[in-house]
């Protein structure tokens, strides 16, 4: 395998970005024996997962507290691990404008990059919490470049988040990032309004609706009940929903079980 650790400049973000890319390959016991010409194929060409980290983590915080890894390369899927720092994967009204980072440089660069496929089958977003949030947001808004998404622990309901963030004492600048958390009902960065929306979207394509892996903690105190929610509303409006719930809270004894899980299901599709 390898372990990029790459930086790269951003148009988007208009500064030097960090992200982590792993990319699959032999191991080793194979690579004693295969010649140099098929461990070096250039044809070869991996599905990809874009892994996104949620609040108050970063771009090293798969490596460092999942196997993200070592399902990687049991499903032989590359993942590309980018830094959002704490905001909320979406363009910010007064601020950084990661959707389009994410959704149109970061794919560009890493497919021009490594060995990457580059159609929809071939082609998952996943995240945890915030991280959660923005791979809904990414996938639903553009349902065409996505075969599957992973939500784990996703904080899907802002609204409803805004208190218990408060109470202990985490302050999100809602107001930069989202101009008001009052103002995301009916707009592309309500997960509820885009899902309905995605359903639309890939009817008028006539393409098939992303997998949806939802997955969460049996004892979290912030997005239990919204997880819940939206697998039930998702499954109702045609998804095929895989909803699973873990003991633990918001940590990552569930999150490493979430992600081996979803890669095992994009490997079955």
């Amino acid at each position: 395998m390898s372990l990029c650790r790459c930086k790269f400049y951003s148009k988007c973000l208009q500064s030097y970005v960090d992200v982590n890319v792993y990319v699959p390959s032999v191991n080793f016991f194979e690579a004693l024996s295969a010649p140099l010409e098929e461990l070096y194929r250039p044809e070869q060409r991996y599905p990809a997962l874009y892994l996104l980290h949620g609040m108050m983590d970063d771009y090293d915080g798969w490596l460092r507290f999942s196997n993200v890894e070592s399902y990687a390369e049991k499903h032989q899927v590359a993942v590309i691990m980018p830094d959002g720092q704490n905001g909320y994967w979406v363009n910010a009204k007064r601020g950084l404008t990661y959707f389009d980072f994410v959704e149109r440089e970061l794919r560009l660069w890493a497919e021009s990059t490594f060995p990457l496929r580059r159609d929809r089958g071939g082609r998952f977003i996943a995240g945890l919490s915030m991280g959660g949030y923005g791979a809904l947001r990414h996938g639903l808004a553009n349902p065409e470049s996505y075969a599957a998404i992973g939500c784990f622990s996703g904080t899907v309901d802002l609204l409803s988040l805004d208190k218990p963030l408060r109470d202990i004492n985490l302050i999100v600048d809602w107001d930069s990032i989202f101009g008001g958390i009052d103002s995301i009902e009916g707009t592309d960065n309500d997960i509820h309004a885009l899902a309905r929306k995605a359903v639309d979207s890939c009817h008028e394509m006539g393409l098939e609706l992303p997998r949806l892996y939802v997955g969460t903690g049996t004892e979290d105190p912030f997005v239990l009940e919204m997880t819940r929610s939206f697998g039930v509303e998702a499954a109702g409006l045609g998804y095929d929903v895989r909803y699973e719930e873990k003991p633990g809270g918001h940590l990552w004894e569930v999150w490493d079980p979430n992600i081996r899980e979803f890669l095992e299901m994009v490997d079955e599709s």
